[in-house]
């Protein structure tokens, strides 16, 4: 069975380098196709895509430019669209900063087999700076792992490690991905919360696991205040999308206004401790976050991809 590799990239290089160079190490690649899609209108990912090439890159490399201003979204539409016309039975996808472990391709083959999944998600592991304070490291809004048991049916997330069916994706074409999320991120969650809606299956691969490097400039709280507001108001707009209507927006409403009331005491409490500050703080930004989605705003991402 054919898999193609879809990887986006946007001014990453030596990122893409380390992910391409660390392919040919692992298992199940016997018949694997890579499609990388270029946001960078000066083309450094395809650069990195000709030089391994002529030195002899064991796979066959496919590379297409999705232009800059049209956010991530092109770019995995563009690869989708891409890796389709190689005829694969099934497509994963890895992002540009992340490499995968040894069994990681082939536990998503086999996790979609056992469970005759539809589309397969694994966990993304974040590396910390060695120093990192422990408090920093336990933050779920870093790396994107769902930490469920193999084989757990549920709805994924995120789009940077994850394997589906070409006949399933196809049924998507040609927007794969909402164009509405290329510069606020969200597109992944959009992606799956549609498969939901539509009924397809989709399972958690424990021991399909890939690292994602953690830059200094992350461990800032503007960062990571940014991340969590950006999160929660793609969660808004995914649900106005997925169900739209006056009922619908009453019950998300009532919903992000408990959620304020909650941040509102917790700050109160801030002064028990670190934990209950901490705590109090990320409430305070998810409901940013969502009340900026009921007022019909769009948060952008400030960062590559």
């Amino acid at each position: 069975m054919k898999t193609v590799l879809c990887i986006c990239t946007f001014r990453r290089p030596e990122g893409l380098r380390k992910l391409l160079e660390t392919l040919p190490n692992i298992d199940g690649t016997e018949n694997l196709e890579i499609v990388v899609a270029d946001n960078d209108s000066a083309g450094a990912g395809l650069a990195v895509c000709a030089e391994l090439t002529t030195q002899g890159y064991p796979f066959k490399l496919h590379t297409v430019p999705a232009g800059e201003s049209s956010g991530i979204s092109a770019a995995r539409n563009a690869a989708c669209l891409k890796a389709l016309t190689l005829h694969p039975e099934q497509l994963a996808f890895l992002d540009d900063d992340e490499w995968p472990e040894q069994q990681w391709l082939t536990e998503l083959l086999r996790v979609q087999q056992h469970c005759n999944a539809d589309v397969v998600g694994g966990p993304t592991r974040p590396v910390f700076p060695q120093g990192t304070e422990l408090a920093v490291t336990v933050n779920p809004y870093y790396g994107a792992d769902m930490a469920l048991p193999d084989e757990t049916q549920c709805q994924l997330q995120a789009g940077g490690n994850f394997l589906i069916k070409a006949d399933v994706l196809q049924t998507l074409a040609p927007e794969f991905f909402n164009p509405a999320f290329a510069h606020s991120g969200g597109e992944d969650l959009a992606f799956f919360t549609q498969l939901h809606f539509r009924g397809h299956s989709m399972f958690w691969a424990a021991n399909a696991i890939v690292h994602e490097p953690v830059p200094e400039a992350r461990l800032q709280e503007g960062w990571i205040r940014q991340r969590v507001v950006n999160i929660h108001n793609s969660r808004v707009r995914v649900m106005q999308l997925m169900q739209p209507g006056l009922s619908h927006s009453l019950v998300r409403g009532l919903k992000t206004t408990v959620l304020g009331i909650v941040a509102v005491a917790s700050t109160c409490l801030a002064w028990l401790g670190p934990k209950w500050s901490e705590r109090a703080r990320q409430l305070r930004w998810k409901f940013q976050g969502k009340m900026s989605a009921h007022c019909g705003h769009a948060t952008v991402r400030n960062e590559s991809y």
